[in-house]
């Protein structure tokens, strides 16, 4: 069962943005949908995804946000930058 999941990054921290490309890279092949970055870039990076359950549940507790991706379903961004497009 897929699920999904939010992510927000401040633009300043190199710490949160290790710590999102670390997660993604393992759990890339695994995911249904990763969007392209929705955040404004200079203050915040936002991502919405959906996956497995133990991959929603490995992003790290940092950078893990609610959106209205998680809560009603509405996808943010242009897909058209998608990282893994949803299926």
């Amino acid at each position: 069962m897929n699920i999904r999941g939010s992510v927000c990054i401040s633009a300043d921290s190199d710490e949160g943005s290790a710590a999102f490309e670390s997660w993604l890279e393992r759990w890339k092949e695994k995911m249904t949908f990763v969007s392209g970055d929705y955040g404004c870039g200079c203050c915040v990076h936002q991502f919405d995804l959906e996956g497995p359950k133990e991959a929603i549940g490995a992003i790290p507790e940092k950078i893990r946000c609610q959106s209205e991706w998680t809560e009603k379903g509405v996808k943010s961004g242009n897909p058209n930058l998608d990282i893994v497009p949803q299926r």
